[in-house]
């Protein structure tokens, strides 16, 4: 279902677009998974063609003093990609998918029929376990400049 306000309208392009990157799934807001579903174990066993999921919601949105300014709008990410744990050093090729999908999300004719304005992004890799788990977590903010008086 399309979203009618626009910090909705931007999240649903920030999924189309990260879904446009090769092998990432992306969902808005939360995926309901069965009670016995693992995440990692889903991401672990993922065919080298299919290399992660993906969440994106509105973490944010904060209004400008009247009404006619632009305003901004945060939208957080998490990011879990595949690890071949049968190479001695991946981090190119995950670092380069990460790359990829903030390049994505920092395109700004993705966001011209918002209209938004990408103004920063930054990703940091979640140490919550060792590679040989074989999946690599990562945060992503993405702030952009929403409203009908932005200037694209």
């Amino acid at each position: 279902m399309a979203g009618v306000y626009l910090p909705a309208r931007l999240l649903d392009l920030c999924t189309a677009c990260c879904n446009a990157v090769t092998g990432i799934e992306a969902y808005q807001g939360r995926k309901i998974w069965s009670e016995t579903d693992s995440v990692e174990q889903i991401v672990r066993g993922l065919l080298p063609e299919e290399q992660g999921k993906m969440w994106l919601w509105v973490q944010m949105r904060q209004s400008q003093t009247y009404p006619w300014q632009p305003f901004t709008v945060n939208v957080q990410c998490e990011l879990l990609l595949r690890l071949d744990t049968g190479k001695s050093s991946v981090c190119d090729l995950l670092y380069d998918k990460v790359e990829e999908v903030v390049e994505k999300l920092e395109n700004t004719v993705t966001f011209t029929a918002v209209p938004a304005v990408p103004m920063g992004l930054s990703w940091e890799q979640v140490d919550d376990g060792s590679p040989e788990d074989g999946v690599a977590r990562f945060k992503i903010l993405a702030q952009y400049k929403v409203g009908p008086a932005c200037e694209i």
